[in-house]
């Protein structure tokens, strides 16, 4: 799901140094009010190793007394802890609150904050538009997170007016930065031509660079249905194809004890596209299991791929593998300038082809 605000472990790691002791230089100037100490101190006490429930309250309590200083990384911070009852009871009123005085201020993780908070209707009225707006000001400011956000947005046409060819500009952005769902995003519009001229190259590329990040399986599973699926067959690769599918399966058991259908459905594609017919039968029926299991999709949607998985099973019973078909790209799309991933380039500081995104259970923009 989108990430709505900064686990608290990761507000050490976005705020800057914390001391590794809390020494008593430190104490005296936090209790002399001193905004940035209490913000160290708070920081300090709420992403401790220990799990000491005093100790993240004291934490708390000293960043909100940074935050009424008008400290606008202690006003963020704050924020998060009552998004995630860190040191603080639960409060995604408070916590809008607080993401909202930063936000004003001008702090770009905070603007995100409250554009996922918008987006989820979590202690503010849910609204799109507003959404959108909080997510294209940071996305303005070069934070990569709130461009990929924008740029699905834009996509869709959620809060702000369909546009794909905009949308691949604030993917690429994002994507350059090493945010993987950008990159996944962008790899998909050049997959089918939305907003993009088609490509497969850069398609290709781009997520070959997502899966660099090792903790975005779904850009493992993307790769693995290219792979296997791609409508141009000089990029078919099935037996890399079978390795990648089945390392995404086992990070994902790994992680979480569950199979979902999408990858092994992926694993059978590949399979065939590797000759291995048989295997790959048993993998698609096993994927029609389990898509009839899912709660989470829609009967609608479940029809639709039942019908899908049942056509790709037909073929692999009869020795042929799965490719997408081609799709009529947008003839008025203009090259992505600055793209130049084929090159070895997009090096700067610091849902996958054939199926349809809102299947993904990983929309994550961090």
């Amino acid at each position: 799901m989108l990430a709505a605000c900064m686990p608290a472990a990761q507000v050490k790691a976005q705020f800057g140094q914390i001391p590794d002791l809390i020494g008593e230089s430190l104490k005296e100037q936090a209790d002399n009010g001193d905004a940035e100490a209490q913000f160290q101190l708070g920081l300090r006490l709420v992403t401790g190793q220990s799990d000491d429930k005093t100790s993240k309250a004291q934490g708390a309590a000293w960043i909100q007394k940074a935050a009424k200083q008008g400290h606008e990384k202690a006003m963020h911070v704050l924020g998060t802890l009552y998004e995630e009852g860190i040191g603080v009871a639960e409060d995604f009123k408070l916590a809008a609150q607080w993401h909202e005085k930063a936000a004003e201020k001008g702090l770009a993780e905070a603007q995100l904050s409250l554009a996922l908070l918008y987006d989820q209707g979590k202690g503010v009225e849910q609204d799109a538009s507003i959404a959108a707006e909080w997510a294209m000001k940071s996305a303005s400011q070069g934070h990569a997170p709130a461009q990929a956000l924008y740029g699905l947005k834009l996509v869709r046409g959620d809060g702000t007016p369909k546009n794909a060819s905009k949308a691949a500009v604030w993917f690429l952005k994002s994507a350059k930065q090493g945010n993987g769902f950008a990159q996944r995003q962008l790899a998909y519009l050049y997959y089918t031509g939305n907003g993009v001229k088609l490509d497969y190259a850069r398609c290709e590329a781009w997520y070959r660079r997502a899966v660099q990040n090792e903790n975005d399986v779904w850009a493992k599973n993307d790769l693995a249905w290219f792979l296997s699926t791609c409508p141009d067959d000089g990029f078919h690769k099935g037996e890399e194809a079978v390795s990648i599918a089945k390392a995404a399966i086992k990070q994902v058991q790994a992680e979480t004890g569950e199979q979902r259908h999408e990858m092994i459905d992926t694993m059978a594609a590949a399979l065939a596209r590797n000759g291995q017919f048989g295997e790959a039968v048993l993998w698609q029926r096993r994927s029609l299991a389990l898509l009839k299991e899912d709660g989470s999709v829609s009967d609608e949607e479940r029809k639709q791929l039942m019908q899908e998985f049942e056509e790709r099973l037909n073929l692999y019973t009869g020795k042929k593998p799965y490719a997408d078909k081609p799709t009529e790209p947008e003839t008025q799309a203009e090259p992505l300038h600055n793209d130049d991933v084929l090159d070895g380039g997009n090096d700067e500081p610091t849902p996958p082809p054939g199926k349809k995104p809102s299947k993904k259970k990983d929309n994550s923009v961090t």
